[in-house]
């Protein structure tokens, strides 16, 4: 599929686009665990919780069922959504307890051997029931009045969740790869994912989140970006017309940015080496180089955006992205606080 270009111009950014691919970043979570399960044959258990582990990126617990002919005792891992989605439905850290009678809904695990369910619903005794399965990432409830669009690109944003599917899995992208980053990508392994030692998804991956970002207009020369999963932070100077030779490379690297014909535009240089800095199993490199542009719809309540990416290292030649994200006012972010532990736990 082919995007729509956008010229960028201003000094040495202002080159041909070499390739023009509509490529998005492996929808869900970057290490989703989803496809381990088994989503269209749910089951309900009852039993006792032993313990409620409420971390991000996933929320797990324990629970034990006894077979009532032979009075034996099961122990299952209830593995269930994110903390910043299942606080919109009121779950929080002490909603179960140890000891808690409950009755679950949820779906078996792919390996018959494991006692694994991911959370549907978990129902309490008292009758409160909690959802896990089917909530956007960073679900909350908007408000009722009326509401303000952005005017200088702060408040918090995310792209439409509803046109992605965050339980669909590794899918290799069309990126116009080198020899030596198509021999990384062959040896692709899910356990490798960065995000399983809770490093947030470098650029440009982010750019178009799953979860929300939030754009903080600190003063007329800094703008501040704060992708909430995983706690990505980005600073980017507006009062800068060049990049400083001097900058230390860094996993987000160095961004300036400048207003033309009324869009908000990023140019992002001196990147670190990163093992999946481009996509899922493929790395990036120092000459990674990403140009972003926002433009604010009428109402404040949209925004576009275009970004272009190159890697002479590990790319043949340029990609372009264009997508939209939608403000969501009212919406609070809290740090993702990530759990190593609760990061691998579902391998």
């Amino acid at each position: 599929m082919h995007g729509r270009a956008t010229p960028f111009s201003r000094g040495p950014i202002a080159c041909a686009l070499t390739a023009l691919v509509l490529w998005l970043p492996p929808a869900g979570d970057a290490h989703d665990s989803r496809t381990c399960f088994i989503m269209d044959s749910p089951m309900e258990l009852q039993g006792t919780i032993t313990e409620h582990a409420y971390h991000n990126p996933h929320i797990y617990l324990t629970f034990e069922t006894m077979d009532a002919a032979t009075g034996e005792t099961r122990e299952w891992l209830l593995e269930a959504n994110a903390v910043s989605s299942v606080r919109s439905v009121g779950w929080r850290a002490d909603t179960f307890l140890a000891g808690d009678r409950v009755s679950v809904r949820g779906f078996p695990h792919r390996d018959p051997n494991r006692s694994t369910l991911f959370v549907d619903v978990i129902t309490k005794a008292d009758g409160s029931s909690y959802r896990s399965s089917g909530l956007a990432p960073g679900s909350f409830q908007a408000p009722d009045a009326p509401v303000s669009g952005s005017t200088d690109f702060s408040g918090v944003w995310q792209p439409d969740f509803a046109s992605r599917n965050v339980a669909a899995g590794f899918r290799p992208d069309s990126l116009p790869l080198t020899p030596s980053a198509q021999a990384v990508l062959d040896e692709y392994d899910p356990d490798d994912d960065p995000a399983l030692d809770c490093i947030p998804e470098s650029l440009p991956g982010t750019v178009l989140p799953v979860y929300p970002v939030q754009f903080s207009r600190i003063s007329e020369d800094e703008l501040h970006i704060w992708y909430e999963q995983f706690d990505g932070r980005r600073v980017v100077h507006l009062g800068m017309s060049e990049h400083p030779a001097d900058v230390e490379p860094s996993y987000m690297g160095h961004s300036i940015g400048w207003f033309e014909d009324g869009a908000l535009v990023i140019d992002t240089r001196h990147f670190e080496e990163t093992v999946w800095g481009l996509d899922r199993g493929t790395p990036s490199g120092t000459q990674k180089h990403l140009v972003e542009r926002y433009t604010l719809s009428d109402d404040g309540m949209r925004l576009d955006v275009e970004y272009r990416f190159e890697d002479p290292e590990y790319m043949t030649e340029a990609v372009t992205v264009a997508g939209e994200m939608f403000l969501k006012p009212g919406y609070e972010f809290e740090a993702w606080d990530c759990d190593a532990e609760a990061a691998r736990r579902h391998l």
